[in-house]
């Protein structure tokens, strides 16, 4: 018994370090024009893009305003979409009406030359919090890794404001009030997840700690979230086990308690800290996987029946 309390525990922490290490989608890119024009229900010449560009203004209301520009490389797509206004809101409806999880508004789409250029603004993705700091993150609430492909992405902060930090992915230009990312911007990967961006006013006091406080309000209910779900699914059955491993060794009631609770606590609080900021890709990437593996709930129904085996032995021996 005393060799199978520890292995089972060992293992019923396996399985919480396993459980959300689901094999994830491929990358994403980020412009709506990845992939070229072409190949949907609409009847219009297909085309190739090049010279992609996503330009984001992010405004201190909590909103954003998006420009994504591309070279047509077919002639007579341009042609097709410049005659054709009826058309060209379709195409653009299409790829961008609905954008990092979210309904676009503003959209408009215009054809210059042989460039297509689209401009919408997304309401959410960007959160405000008291002191004035912003959380630009639209890329957080999907499981994909986003990335830049062939795009050249530029993100600016706004009027008076300033980035305090950025994925390493993005390198900061303008003295901090822009960020550039691209294929060979910034270090290691390229693609980033959940790709969080701060920004505090500029000059302002603490601004590093009024860009936290903004994470905070925004992520800080659903990292709570995550750790109450480790507690229960884990850290409730290893109390069990600990618990009445303790009353086995004839401690006294209240340790007995103090043991099995303070177990849950702990798993529960090391999920919240590991899962900080629990963003939408996090959170469905320590969740959903978790809920749904073989090894998980098996082991947490294994603990909890040892568990209360070793309850029932301490009290019979009492």
């Amino acid at each position: 018994m005393r060799r199978i309390v520890p292995l089972l525990c060992a293992l019923l922490l396996c399985g919480a370090l396993v459980a959300p290490a689901a094999a994830r989608p491929p990358p994403r890119d980020v412009s709506g024009f990845a992939g070229g024009l072409g190949g949907d229900s609409l009847d219009y010449p297909a085309s190739t893009v090049t010279n992609v560009t996503v330009d984001v203004a992010v405004h201190a209301n909590a909103t954003s305003t998006w420009t994504e520009r591309a070279t047509l490389t077919n002639p007579d797509t341009a042609d097709a979409l410049r005659a054709n206004d009826t058309l060209r809101r379709a195409v653009a409806t299409g790829r961008f009406a609905h954008r990092f999880g979210r309904d676009t508004d503003a959209l408009h789409a215009r054809v210059r030359g042989d460039a297509l250029t689209v401009t919408y603004r997304l309401d959410g993705g960007v959160a405000r919090a008291p002191g004035g700091g912003l959380v630009f993150a639209p890329f957080a609430d999907y499981r994909n890794d986003y990335r830049p492909g062939d795009a050249d992405v530029t993100i600016r902060a706004p009027d008076g404001y300033r980035v305090v930090d950025h994925p390493d992915a993005m390198a900061v230009a303008d003295d901090g009030a822009t960020l550039r990312w691209n294929a060979s911007t910034g270090a290691g990967d390229a693609g980033v997840s959940p790709g969080l961006v701060t920004l505090a006013p500029a000059n302002a006091v603490l601004s590093g700690a009024r860009a936290d406080l903004a994470v905070l309000a925004t992520y800080g209910l659903p990292s709570f979230g995550v750790g109450v779900a480790y507690a229960l699914l884990f850290g409730l059955p290893l109390g069990v086990v600990g618990s009445g491993t303790v009353a086995l060794a004839g401690a006294r009631r209240v340790r007995v308690v103090s043991v099995g609770f303070a177990c849950a606590a702990l798993v529960g609080l090391g999920a919240a800290v590991a899962s900080y900021p629990a963003t939408g890709s996090v959170v469905a990437g320590a969740l959903h996987p978790f809920f749904l593996t073989l090894l998980a709930l098996p082991l947490a129904l294994a603990a909890t029946a040892l568990g209360v085996g070793l309850h029932a032995v301490a009290r019979w021996r009492a």
